[in-house]
């Protein structure tokens, strides 16, 4: 113990004598570190790991796409929603619709994203609620009303009840109308940004249509998804043209295809920039350990000869690169963190799903660490290993410069130059032609002016307003309202 203090010791003088040796080498590995660990981070959960469902692979979207307008959602009526149920490739259906209420019975009524869930689909989300449970099949009976029963949402059961997990049995009144809280959501369990789940009525109705995503069986492919589902909507668009376009074919997308379709590739040669910035790093600092022990090997030889065994030089070089490695893995830990929260920053409310949260990826941090420690203790022991030829005597009476210039340090030295050289000019020509894409986007002509234009909803109650007549005067009031105030 006393002489691995002393090691330390010995070591971080050496650093603190050398201190821009020392600062190049930590920054260098702590960016690579910080960087890669980031951006994996922010691609771990965006793209590889964003629902908390364990089946969220098998669940798909009904797309249909045509060449005048591609990815266009398909809705279904009730006995559509029961027929599907009976194709061979579905497990089951996720049927819903959204309605916008009103949270009343307070001072100030609020307005509240509605999900109307058919009674399974809790269960085949797969994902258990926080407190009590989530919608049943015994909550909409076939030919009944829904029971009056209400999940909320994890945010607006901390919102409104201040977490309190004595909720269950009270009431939340929707439109006037009261509900039986019978369960909270989990955290991540964020189904298309309800606030409230209620039990959804499938309507014999041909006119009242659903949203409509599948769970296909397992094992089942998108394509044999799409060669299966393509006669039963063909069929539906004979008995209702009007709901289906033209030569259309079946397209189902699964829930992250619109993220990785439209910045997935944008993410992954991010991610291989970073890489590329780790690589650059690890190649600065062996360059810069093995000059340094270029420069020692003189040192170290006589003290090779004055009797130091080879096992205790090289517990001493280890000592060094191992705390030059720690130092700069402790900071790059620190900035991961740090660049990590930048990215959420500056990222847009709803560039992913709801479901999706962005923390730092340990398995991702722990290989950077790993690759930037094993790079500095490698390169760190290179002379010592060096040290275990019989060329002691020559290389303390060698004038330093002589020893650092042989022809197999050289040749090292350069081949490390040169990948460095090459994975730089690599990296730039990524940064270059990302830039040269992002300020194409920024250019875009949109079409309309975006500047002090703001987009507010207004919801109707489901049983206010029934006609277009009567919605059309109520706009017209507001709008009369609006010029009045501002005037």
């Amino acid at each position: 113990m006393q002489s691995l203090l002393q090691d330390l010791r010995y070591a971080l003088r050496q650093l603190v004598r050398s201190p821009r040796f020392t600062l190049t080498a930590v920054i260098s590995l702590a960016l690579g570190i910080g960087a890669t660990t980031a951006v994996f981070s922010v691609i771990y959960a965006a793209l590889l790991n964003p629902y908390p469902y364990p089946a969220a692979d098998r669940i798909v979207r009904l797309v249909v796409n045509t060449k005048a307008r591609p990815d266009q959602w398909i809705n279904l009526n009730g006995p559509q929603v029961m027929q599907l149920r009976q194709v061979r490739v579905v497990d089951s259906i996720l049927a819903m619709d959204y309605h916008p209420m009103t949270l009343t019975g307070h001072e100030f009524p609020e307005n509240v994203n509605e999900i109307g869930l058919i009674s399974t689909g809790f269960n085949d989300l797969g994902v258990p609620p926080l407190l009590g449970r989530g919608i049943v099949p015994s909550d909409a009976l076939d030919g009944q009303d829904p029971q009056p029963v209400a999940v909320l949402s994890f945010k607006f059961w901390q919102k409104h009840f201040f977490g309190n997990p004595d909720v269950l049995g009270k009431t939340v009144q929707l439109d006037r109308k009261s509900y039986t809280i019978v369960g909270v959501a989990a955290p991540r369990a964020t189904w298309y940004s309800a606030d409230v789940y209620l039990p959804l009525k499938l309507s014999s109705d041909p006119g009242s249509r659903f949203m409509v995503d599948i769970l296909l069986k397992p094992g089942v492919s998108k394509d044999a998804a799409n060669a299966a589902l393509l006669p039963v909507l063909e069929r539906y668009s004979k008995d209702q043209p009007k709901q289906f376009p033209e030569h259309f074919k079946v397209q189902v997308q699964g829930l992250n295809d619109w993220v990785a379709k439209d910045i997935g590739k944008t993410l992954y040669l991010l991610l291989g920039a970073v890489a590329l910035l780790l690589a650059i790093g690890c190649g600065n600092v062996s360059i810069l350990l093995l000059a340094r022990g270029a420069a020692r090997q003189q040192e170290l030889a006589v003290r090779s000869a004055l009797g130091a065994k080879r096992r205790r030089i090289v517990r001493q070089l280890l000592t060094e690169s191992l705390l030059l490695a720690g130092a700069g893995a402790g900071l790059g830990i620190l900035m991961a963190y740090g660049i990590l929260g930048g990215i959420q920053l500056v990222l847009p409310q709803y560039a992913f799903a709801p479901e999706v949260v962005i923390r730092i990826n340990l398995p991702v941090l722990l290989f950077s660490v790993a690759v930037a420690m094993g790079t500095g203790v490698a390169f760190g022991l290179w002379p010592a290993l060096k040290l275990s030829k019989p060329q002691i005597a020559q290389m303390a009476q060698a004038r330093t410069q002589r020893v650092a210039g042989s022809a197999r340090g050289r040749r090292t030295q350069d081949a490390l130059i040169a990948a460095q050289i090459a994975l730089t000019l690599l990296l730039l020509a990524g940064a270059g032609s990302a830039i040269e894409g992002f300020s194409r986007l920024l250019h875009t002509p949109l079409g309309y002016d975006p500047h002090n234009v703001m987009s507010v909803g207004v919801p109707i109650g489901e049983n206010s307003y029934t006609t277009w007549a009567e919605r059309a005067a109520y706009f017209e009031l507001l709008r009369s309202e609006e010029h009045t105030s501002e005037l």
